[in-house]
């Protein structure tokens, strides 16, 4: 029998792609370089046993619609698929659509197991804009950029079922109201994160989510249900691959069913020994594995504590980014980070400024990571937080982000609107209806936000930490200073000083944002902005006194690695296009300050 190299396979398909024109052609080289109609597990937690679930990862048929087009008027079948993408990925990563801001398309082919069964399907994240149709039909739409997003899809007439996907990364504020163009990083369009379809019983497992009550084992058990609930749920619960335990007549409300037990020989999960458990539950036709840990945080005394212990957060902010991928990371990039945030001494992330890739998270809970996760947001004016439809998709946002990152025990603050207006009347109602859709979602974890107004700050009765973001010594007061780098403590000072004077002295106060750029590889006599040893020497003094003052919870510095940011003329500000003030640059090589930080962080120094 004659093989094909996957080389040969890829060529065999561009040539079918040149020479047969329409939607078989293009089908036919889908199927060559596809391996479709495999059911495989999702590549995180949660897990499913009994139900089929179809990972749609992989090569996709593509187009790029048009620049003018109004995606409300895109129908599927009017679509010529001319081109091929990943899934992951992002359009404007590629070398055929590079710059190009507009509506795009996607199409993939799922073959079913059972064409009567209703499905849901799930995303970890897409942006800036998607709409999703299966078998012609439109079945919803998506205006909350990286957040996870499900739509329900109903029962077909046929086992194959198409799937298509229209995406726009086009600023739009009727479109998409949380994204705007002068976010500090790139808005990407393409679909971030894995993608799912599951076959799904009439009721079925939406999540369980495990809440420690204590550290003893004890625990909260949430089990919310999709599809039609039954008047009272049955359900058998399995820790750690054991026997189950039955649990009937449980008692529902809007397909929420909440119990308390203890977790059969408990151990703890810790930076240090980051052990983890697991849940199975199973009902009548479904099933679905949770994995959690066993850790209590809390505030006290201006203390953040883990397990009833103080523990200072040390670590970095860190985008989804790189110059081939965009946000769609693979795998081995978000171990790669993770290891070389460990290698400098870090033991917390601060997943900036939109919800994190499960992937990552999970690998955090594996490593012993700390990790403050915000929904998305930047620089948000007055007049969008007192705009209902923005605020209402906010909420969404935010809840979604809790309800899918719940169980991880690394995940201990949660945060949104970093650097909003939040000094202005207008922020009030905004900031308390998203700290008050938190605490009802997840009631166990702390709550803050990041201000870069300390000093004319309006909200901090409605956060647990208080996080602050500045930059002394790089934005100077006094541009003509000898020496901006005496800044850095000074501001410092004025910070905890102003936080005594207000009454915030018992909470902790974390620095969640503070830094310098360099260019990757100049290096100055004069030590002059922008040089590698003015970014050290400039780290070097913020990571000293974090770690000698015990006023300060931790610091995220700014920032893990370089980010691409604007295209345009705000790009002035930021050399290359790139926000350089990373300890790394986007390839993730070292500049000076990287051994700096370890030096400081690990105690070398």
């Amino acid at each position: 029998m004659d093989t094909v190299s996957g080389r040969d396979a890829m060529a065999d398909s561009v040539t079918v792609l040149r020479t047969q024109s329409g939607r078989r052609g293009l089908a036919i080289a889908r199927r060559r370089i596809l391996c479709e109609g495999a059911m495989n597990q999702v590549s995180h937690f949660p897990r499913y046993d009994t139900r089929t679930v179809h990972r749609l990862d992989g090569l996709w048929e593509a187009t790029f619609v048009g620049a003018d087009v109004d995606p409300g008027e895109v129908r599927p079948g009017d679509i010529r698929w001319d081109d091929l993408m990943t899934v992951p990925g992002v359009f404007d990563s590629c070398p055929n659509h590079v710059r190009k801001r507009g509506c795009f398309a996607l199409r993939h082919f799922v073959d079913t197991v059972d064409s009567a069964a209703r499905g849901r399907l799930r995303f970890g994240g897409l942006g800036l804009w998607g709409r999703v149709f299966v078998d012609g039909e439109c079945l919803g739409t998506c205006q909350t950029p990286y957040a996870p997003w499900s739509v329900a899809v109903p029962p077909g007439r046929r086992r194959q079922r198409e799937l298509v996907i229209l995406i726009d990364n086009r600023f739009d504020r009727d479109r998409v109201p949380l994204f705007d163009p002068f976010f500090d990083f790139y808005g990407y369009g393409g679909i971030y994160r894995s993608v799912a379809w599951h076959e799904l019983p009439a009721c079925a497992l939406d999540r369980v989510t495990v809440t420690p009550l204590d550290l003893a084992g004890n625990v909260r058990i949430d089990i919310r249900l999709d599809g039609n609930a039954p008047a009272k749920l049955d359900a058998t619960l399995a820790f750690d691959g054991g026997d189950p335990a039955a649990f009937n007549g449980l008692e529902l409300n809007s397909g929420l069913a909440t119990l308390t037990t203890r977790v059969p020989s408990p151990r703890l999960w810790e930076p240090a020994n980051p052990r983890l458990h697991t849940l199975r539950v199973g009902i009548d036709g479904d099933s679905i594995t949770e994995r959690f840990g066993l850790r209590t945080v809390t505030a006290e005394r201006g203390k953040i504590l883990l397990n009833g212990k103080p523990v200072k957060l040390l670590g970095y902010n860190r985008h989804e980014a790189h110059p081939q991928f965009g946000p769609a990371l693979p795998p081995q990039q978000l171990l790669h980070d993770l290891q070389l945030l460990r290698r400098l001494g870090c033991n917390f992330v601060r997943g900036s400024h939109y919800p994190q890739d499960q992937r990552f998270l999970d690998l955090c809970d594996e490593l012993g990571f700390l990790v403050f996760e915000e929904a998305l947001g930047w620089g948000t004016p007055a007049v969008h937080l007192a705009d209902p439809r923005f605020n209402e998709l906010q909420e969404a946002q935010t809840r979604a982000m809790v309800r899918a990152s719940a169980n991880h025990p690394s995940v201990i603050l949660w945060g949104f609107l970093n650097e909003c207006e939040s000094h202005k009347p207008e922020s009030d109602a905004a900031v308390a209806r998203l700290a008050g859709a938190i605490r009802e979602e997840d009631p166990s974890r702390l709550v803050t936000f990041a201000t870069n107004h300390p000093f004319e700050e309006r909200n901090y009765d409605k956060v647990d930490v208080v996080s602050v973001n500045q930059y002394p010594g790089w934005y100077p007061e006094d541009r003509h200073k000898e020496r901006p780098l005496d800044e850095i403590e000074p501001l410092i000072d004025r910070v905890i000083a102003h936080l005594k004077a207000e009454g915030q002295a018992a909470k902790p106060f974390i620095i969640s944002e503070m830094g310098a750029g360099a260019i990757y590889g100049w290096r100055d006599e004069l030590e002059a902005h922008w040089s590698e040893q003015y970014q050290a020497a400039y780290l070097g003094i913020l990571a000293r006194r974090v770690v000698a003052d015990e006023r300060i919870a931790g610091v995220a510095i700014w920032q893990f690695c370089d980010g691409r940011t604007y295209a345009h003329g705000h790009a002035l500000g930021r050399p290359r296009a790139f926000n350089n003030k990373g300890s790394f640059d986007e390839y993730r090589r070292p500049k000076m300050a990287a051994d700096t930080v370890r030096r400081i962080f690990t105690g070398e120094a």
